[in-house]
C-alpha cells in the first residue's frame, strides 16, 4: 500500500490515461478525485464513493480549477498529489503552421499549458499546509522529436517539460516540500484515441515503425510511472521528465 492515506487529484481521469493512474492510486491505499470536464461523477462512482469523488473540471478555468481543491479538501481533508492529465489530443486539427488557425491555437494552449498552470496553483497552499507533496504533468514524447502539422500540440507539450522544471525550481526555492516532475508517453492506446480511427491508424503505424518494444503502449504502461513517482521510492527524484514510449527517443 504504497500510497496508503494519501489523497491525489487526477485531471483528465474519467477515462485513458488518467483512469488507469486513478485506478492504480486506489490499488495502493489512495483517495482520488476525479476531475473531468465530463464524464466524472460515473466515473468517481464506479471506483467507489468511500475513496473516490468527481468534480466536473475546467482546467481552462480559474473558479473551476479553485472549486477542484476545495471538493477534495472538503471530502478528504488535504491533499498530497496532483497528476496534470488533462489535454487535447484527439481530434486534434493537423494543419501546416502558417494555417493553422488563432482559435485552435488558443483553445488549445488553454487546456494543454494553462490548465497545469492553473490546477497547480489551485493546490499549493494545501500542499504547503501539508508539508509537501507530489505534482506530476503529462507531457509527450512528440515534445523531443518533432513532427509535422502540429505545432500547436507539439509546442504545448513541450512547455509542460518545461514548466516543471520551473515549477520544481520554484517549489524548491520557497522549502514547501513539493516535488514536480513528468511523464512525456508515446502514442497510448486509450479509448478515445482508438475511437478516432483515421487519427489511431496514422499514429500507431507510426509509432509501431519506431518503438523498440514490440507491443502497442496502453494506458497501464504510464500508470506504473505515475505510481512511482507519486510513492516515497521517488522522494530524491525532482524536476524530471521520463519518457515512457517503448523505445521510440533514445538520448545520449
Amino acid at each position: 500500500m504504497r500510497l496508503k492515506n494519501k489523497v491525489a487529484i487526477i485531471t483528465g481521469a474519467a477515462t485513458g490515461i488518467g483512469n488507469a493512474i486513478a485506478r492504480s492510486y486506489l490499488a495502493e491505499g489512495a483517495k482520488v478525485v476525479i476531475a473531468d470536464v465530463k464524464g466524472a461523477e460515473a466515473a468517481a462512482s464506479e471506483l467507489g464513493d468511500e475513496v473516490a469523488v468527481g468534480v466536473c473540471t475546467d482546467v481552462s478555468d480559474p473558479e473551476s480549477t479553485r472549486q477542484m481543491a476545495r471538493t477534495a479538501l472538503e471530502r478528504f481533508g488535504k491533499i498530497d498529489l496532483l497528476v496534470n492529465n488533462a489535454g487535447i489530443f484527439t481530434g486534434l486539427n493537423h494543419a501546416p503552421m502558417e494555417s493553422i488557425s488563432v482559435e485552435d491555437w488558443d483553445s488549445l494552449y488553454s487546456v494543454n499549458v494553462k490548465g497545469p498552470w492553473l490546477c497547480t496553483s489551485s493546490v499549493s497552499d494545501a500542499m504547503r499546509e501539508g508539508g509537501g507533496g507530489k505534482i506530476i504533468n503529462i507531457a509527450s514524447v512528440i515534445a523531443h522529436i518533432g513532427a509535422p502539422f502540429m505545432l500547436h500540440y507539439v509546442s504545448s507539450k513541450g512547455a509542460v517539460a518545461a514548466m516543471t522544471r520551473a515549477m520544481a525550481r520554484e517549489f524548491a526555492a520557497t522549502k514547501s516540500g513539493i516535488l514536480v516532475n513528468s511523464i512525456s508517453p508515446g502514442y497510448t492506446h486509450s479509448e478515445n484515441a482508438i475511437a478516432n480511427a483515421q487519427q489511431h491508424e496514422q499514429f500507431e503505424g507510426v509509432s509501431a515503425s519506431m518503438r523498440a518494444i514490440d507491443r502497442s503502449q496502453v494506458p497501464a504502461d504510464i500508470a506504473g510511472v505515475a505510481l512511482w513517482l507519486a510513492s516515497d521510492e521517488a522522494s530524491y527524484v525532482n524536476g524530471q521528465n521520463i519518457i515512457v514510449d517503448g523505445g521510440i527517443y533514445m538520448s545520449l
